[in-house]
């Protein structure tokens, strides 16, 4: 299945490699100017990654409304935020100031969150409980949704400030197992999987669309986007930058995280054909991470491929 329309990309902001890489300062002025260029670049979306100590890295929303406030036009999104560890209330009056801030560019993107120790350990920091991060997650998108739309509520009682976007910001969802598939086409905006295998990217598309039309929705509004790795350049140093990459942000082989995350490395033309897949696929925006510790140079690598896969 070919993409409907021009596929959008989106460029996640290095978050957790500022603290992985030295000078380890995790500095989060440098995303904001990160976020700036891509705007200048071409970029569709600023996205930024979301974690307590797990991976510790700045706080999304946070950098968002600085990067709100330095720039125009660029889609601001959460790749994905984990919604069960915050309240609704606060997540919905913080999704809602960003979103007035970017004029409504907010895409909050919310998932469970991966099973592990670690992000475990995260709930437990903030009295959240990780056995029923899924269910906690819905529980806090319905709940912020009614007041986004405050339907009812006097004026003086809405929260504030009140969202560009009517309704509230674009809500994508991250995950791939089947409650999330079900979850996506029956509530979402938008579906966001890190899609290890273009096969299995595209029979997934499919199953969020019908769950869409079983719910009564047009299956062509649910936005169909993908999280890839990437890192250009000369194969064998391209492959050990990768590499080093999963082993410092994940703690595991590069073997085990191709199974569960798209990630690709290898020369210009090689990334660009594997990108292309999942546009044939069906893809219709590409975030794309670049796992190497020289952000500026595989950013100027990147845009060089773009234009021919935007066409």
């Amino acid at each position: 299945m070919t993409s409907p329309g021009p596929v959008t990309f989106g460029l996640l902001l290095p978050s957790r490699e500022l603290a992985m890489y030295p000078p380890h300062d995790g500095d989060p002025r440098r995303l904001v100017a990160w976020a700036v260029r891509a705007e200048e670049l071409g970029f569709d979306v600023a996205w930024i990654g979301d974690s307590l100590l797990a991976k510790p890295r700045a706080e999304p929303l946070s950098v968002l409304a600085a990067v709100a406030a330095a720039t125009e036009r660029i889609d601001l999104g959460t790749a994905v935020l984990l919604a069960s560890m915050r309240s609704a209330e606060q997540l919905a009056q913080q999704a809602a100031t960003v979103d007035a801030l970017s004029g409504g560019r907010l895409i909050l993107g919310v998932g469970a969150g991966p099973p592990g120790a670690e992000v475990n350990t995260d709930f437990d920091l903030v009295g959240a409980d990780y056995g029923r991060r899924g269910t906690r997650m819905m529980e806090i998108v319905h709940r912020a949704r009614e007041l986004w739309r405050a339907e009812g509520t006097p004026a003086q009682q809405r929260l504030q400030p009140v969202c560009v976007s009517e309704g509230g910001p674009r809500l994508w969802l991250g995950g791939s197992g089947p409650r999330g598939l079900e979850r996506a086409g029956r509530h979402f905006d938008g579906w966001f999987p890190t899609a290890p295998a273009v096969d299995a990217f595209a029979d997934q598309l499919a199953t969020v669309r019908s769950h869409a039309a079983d719910a009564g929705r047009d299956p062509a509004s649910i936005a169909a986007a993908a999280y890839l790795t990437v890192n250009i350049g000369e194969p064998d140093t391209a492959a050990a930058e990768v590499a080093e990459h999963a082993m410092l942000y994940y703690g595991v082989q590069i073997e085990v995280l191709r199974r569960i995350m798209g990630t690709k490395s290898g020369t210009a033309d090689d990334i660009a054909a594997w990108l292309q897949s999942y546009i044939d696929a069906g893809c219709q925006h590409i975030c794309i991470r670049l796992a190497s510790p020289n952000v500026d140079i595989q950013l100027g690598r990147l845009v060089e491929i773009l234009p021919a896969l935007r066409r």
